[in-house]
């Protein structure tokens, strides 16, 4: 895979753009997947990638009593997510961080829900991703991988049955696939379960 760009990677003034731009494109993509996570009582989210910090905030807004961590690549991103969540760091219900999924600084079994929302197409090799993710998954954890449809959008590299085995071959147990159904913004999930 050659490097990232801007968009996998923002950094300066493109890349605090590019986070203005992210955060209203990935809105729907936010809530949905968040929906389809089903966030419960004294739930720990993780979520890898978390650009300018959308998701985390809207998880926490949903739920007082969730705590998320988050993970990403772009120092750029990391200054708009913490900026973002101020009051949710500072109330210690967030810690965000610079880092590579591929090695989670996080121990086993240390989230129940995570989440990558648009930031698989930026991962060097997926399943290995995957499998550290499922590390730090809890027994029962499950994992939402958010893409964009490539049955209606054909230059994204990814569509249910590639997530499906992507996330078989990393060793989720149980992998279900949701279609968001709208035309005009179609997205899928794969859900896996450890």
């Amino acid at each position: 895979m050659s490097g990232p760009g801007q968009a996998g990677h923002p950094r300066g003034l493109v890349g605090r753009l590019l986070g203005q731009l992210m955060t209203w494109h990935n809105a729907q993509d936010n809530r949905w997947t968040l929906d389809l996570l089903e966030l419960a009582a004294g739930d720990r989210l993780l979520e890898i990638g978390f650009g300018p910090g959308m998701a985390v905030e809207l998880a926490c807004r949903a739920r007082p009593d969730v705590s998320v961590a988050g993970i990403d690549h772009s120092a750029e991103m990391l200054r708009a997510a913490n900026a973002r969540n101020r009051r949710f760091i500072e109330a210690g219900r967030v810690r965000l961080e610079l880092g590579s999924v591929d090695a989670l600084p996080y121990g086993d079994a240390s989230f129940d829900k995570a989440l990558a929302v648009n930031s698989i197409y930026f991962w060097n090799d997926p399943v290995t991703a995957l499998r550290e993710i499922l590390r730090v998954l809890s027994p029962g954890g499950v994992l939402a991988v958010t893409v964009h449809d490539r049955q209606r959008e054909a230059y994204r590299p990814f569509d249910s049955e590639a997530l499906t085995e992507l996330l078989r071959a990393s060793g989720f147990a149980s992998v279900d696939v949701r279609r968001n159904g709208d035309p005009r913004h179609p997205l899928i999930c794969a859900l896996g379960w450890r």
